[in-house]
């Protein structure tokens, strides 16, 4: 009898050991499958989303380890950032093959100047995803040595080296920055030499806001909630951004979610970004779960996120970038709970 209770009570801890690990998604790396879909339709909708956007991105990962921007396609460097991000910021483990294979094609595709592609954006977000995943120190140096190389004189970035000054280019550059813990020099006169260059970037970019408070891509143009939740998270580490918070949360739509200018329909991605700068503004979560809700409500059978948001296409339809920045989104945290952890 004491035999068979012990293999009982073996047996039962091997099952909650595999469920454990199914739902981190740490290094056996669970076989996603539609008998998953289904369990996962049955869950409270916040779980039901995150479940379901993380069997959306790994079952669209490329042989090649990458990822697409839409199912079918070739792998590309901003799609893979983003998963690796996603992934990881829901739990999925490090050292997992899904992460470790995106990391190789990430590592594989940098160019000999430390840059990705020459972008700015792209470059930005695959240092995100490389210190989400704890790896590739070298890789990292290089390209963060070769953002400060082509940061413009007036400290703006554009889209490549010798690239005109472009204001969402600069605030996806910063927010990254701050991502990766990049200190921000706070106590500094402007309108001087001696300017940090880090925060120089802040200064330019805090000079291109438009009288309502938000920003635009040519200054003066209509506001675009899109670039000025980029610009929030860029600011934010030298300006107080609680006027841009009550002006993003102006725009607000009924159904919680954001659109791109006011009044305009609301889309996930831009609802997305909208949550992660409220979060990066120190907004409580009782005030961004409106927008989580809206998201939650959105979420396509199979996971994914349909959205126009992303330049590539044409129309809106459900790709793998929205899907990542709706993970990432949920998952947010303020500065506050960040100085906790």
């Amino acid at each position: 009898m004491k035999y068979h209770k012990s293999v009982f009570m073996l047996l039962c801890c091997y099952i909650l050991l595999n469920l454990v690990i199914g739902i981190s998604g740490s290094a056996a790396d669970t076989v996603v499958s539609t008998s998953n879909n289904a369990e996962m339709s049955e869950g409270p909708p916040l779980y039901t989303t995150i479940a379901g956007a993380k069997t959306y991105i790994v079952q669209h990962q490329n042989r090649d380890g990458g990822w697409p921007l839409v199912p079918g396609g070739d792998s590309n460097v901003e799609s893979t950032a983003f998963s690796i991000w996603a992934l990881i910021e829901a739990g999925w483990g490090t050292g997992s093959r899904v992460i470790r294979t995106g990391v190789a094609y990430l590592r594989n595709t940098q160019s000999e100047d430390g840059s990705w592609n020459d972008n700015t954006a792209h470059t930005i977000f695959a240092l995100i995803a490389l210190a989400k995943a704890e790896t590739d120190p070298d890789a990292r140096f290089k390209g963060l040595r070769w953002l400060r190389k082509v940061q413009n004189p007036n400290g703006s970035w554009g889209r490549g080296e010798r690239s005109p000054s472009n204001p969402l280019y600069t605030a996806a550059v910063l927010a990254g920055f701050n991502r990766l813990g990049l200190k921000f020099e706070r106590d500094f006169e402007e309108g001087t030499d001696d300017i940090p260059w880090l925060s120089k970037g802040t200064v330019w970019l805090s000079g291109y806001i438009n009288h309502d408070g938000g920003w635009a891509l040519q200054r003066g143009l209509q506001s675009d909630v899109f670039l000025t939740t980029w610009v929030m998270q860029g600011l934010e580490p030298v300006y107080d951004i609680s006027p841009q918070v009550a002006w993003l949360k102006q725009l607000q739509n009924r159904d919680g979610g954001f659109g791109r200018y006011k009044n305009s329909p609301s889309d996930p991605e831009i609802t997305a970004i909208a949550v992660m700068a409220l979060a990066a503004g120190n907004d409580p979560f009782n005030t961004r779960r409106g927008a989580i809700s809206y998201l939650t409500n959105t979420r396509q059978e199979d996971g994914s996120f349909v959205s126009k948001t992303p330049m590539e296409l044409k129309e809106p339809m459900a790709n793998l970038q929205s899907t990542c920045f709706v993970l990432i989104a949920i998952h947010a945290k303020t500065p506050d709970e960040l100085a906790i952890e």
